[in-house]
């Protein structure tokens, strides 16, 4: 018999307490702010720090009743998945993990309960990408998403059943 250890994925509601783990989060998930350059690591970190508050006003006031969630493997924070649920389709809004925690499925298994779930009462699941994310638009594509818009600075893409 083997003694192998269980992964677990669970999901737990953002709190207060879960903001430099989600500031930490931004910052490797968003490869772009690599490029602000010229500026002294305390001015970058504030920029930093200032669009991840921006995003975070800007997606609870577009969604107020989202779901935002940290998804946690065996108990440690290492994500985010964040779900607004729509009358027709569901949207993921924000999926991301920290660098060391991808490749592992676990964004994958997260996907597939979303479209899972969006499957058993009849809805569609959509979300956005911008272009130059190529790995996260390959991802997208291999799950089966498809692309339904090309807004020039993001696509829209929608899960093909």
């Amino acid at each position: 018999m083997h003694n192998e250890q269980v992964s677990i994925i669970s999901l737990c509601p953002v709190e207060p307490s879960h903001e430099n783990f989600l500031l930490k989060l931004f910052t490797e998930c968003r490869p772009d702010l690599a490029l602000i350059i010229d500026v002294s690591k305390k001015q970058k970190a504030s920029i930093i720090s200032q669009q991840f508050t921006m995003e975070q006003q800007q997606l609870i006031q577009m969604y107020p009743d989202a779901e935002l969630n940290i998804v946690m493997f065996n108990k440690e924070p290492v994500g985010r998945l964040y779900v607004h649920h729509g009358e027709t389709a569901d949207r993921i809004l924000e999926i991301g993990l920290l660098e060391q925690y991808r490749g592992r499925g676990i964004g994958g298994k997260l996907v597939t309960t979303v479209i899972e779930n969006a499957a058993k009462i009849g809805k569609t699941v959509r979300l956005q990408v911008v272009w130059f994310n190529q790995g996260a638009y390959a991802f997208y594509e291999k799950v089966g998403f498809q692309v339904i818009e090309n807004r020039d600075v993001f696509y829209e893409m929608q899960y093909m059943y």
